[in-house]
């Protein structure tokens, strides 16, 4: 027998696995695209013209989110909180984008951070940033966790690694044929069920405030 399929993780009848994995990297090669062209001197406005401009350079149909810029001490804000001012980019410095083009009736979603010259302390922050991810999605593969446990386990793997996991805005959401949210607009977070694979994307905001940085990272279940 055919196991149902939970309704919060439908999907259209359109929906492909092969054009889901294939947004997914296409977005990753968008945001490194943008990413490349961000310098000192620009601020969080001037970055958000340049990711969106190098979204519709990339061929995306559309957005399904707006992309979300932030620099320097706005990493630290949760998502959803506008910036009290931009802040413009020093020689040293970070930043990350999280980007939502849409590709062949599929939604790309990815999120990474970035430094300009060398500081060892924001490098760190962001590679905890995506050990957090991945040890998160290990443990997914390994013990079919539902939501609340793995946002549960990823808590205790940012407090292991001295930050905190910022969980306002950035908790994870579904994903799929556009657009989703007809089918389910929750949270991972509060999804009380294992996650199916290319349905779900697991968000990791780590903040670490003596440091007044934020790093943030996503990608597909």
């Amino acid at each position: 027998m055919t196991a149902l399929i939970d309704p919060r993780e439908a999907n259209h009848p359109n929906f492909r696995l092969e054009l889901q994995e294939a947004a997914q990297s296409r977005a990753w090669e968008t945001l490194a695209r943008a990413a490349a062209m961000i310098e000192p001197g620009m601020n969080d406005l001037d970055g958000k013209a340049i990711v969106d401009q190098a979204i519709m350079d990339s061929g995306a149909e559309r957005l399904w989110h707006a992309s979300q810029v932030r620099f320097g001490s706005n990493t630290l804000l949760p998502f959803g909180e506008t910036p009290a001012a931009p802040h413009i980019l020093e020689p040293n410095d970070l930043f990350f984008l999280d980007i939502g083009p849409c590709y062949e009736g599929h939604e790309g979603d990815v999120g990474a951070g970035f430094t300009l010259g060398r500081v060892p302390a924001y490098q760190s922050l962001i590679e905890d940033s995506k050990a957090v991810f991945a040890a998160v999605k290990a443990h997914w593969i390994e013990t079919g966790a539902n939501g609340p446990a793995l946002y549960d386990f990823a808590l205790a793997e940012a407090a292991k690694r001295g930050r905190t996991l910022a969980l306002e805005g950035a908790s994870g959401h579904r994903i799929g044929a556009f657009p989703h949210r007809v089918h389910h607009s929750g949270k991972l977070k509060a999804f009380g069920k294992t996650p199916s694979p290319a349905a779900w994307i697991l968000e990791i905001h780590v903040v670490d405030h003596a440091l007044k940085a934020g790093a943030f990272y996503e990608d597909m279940l």
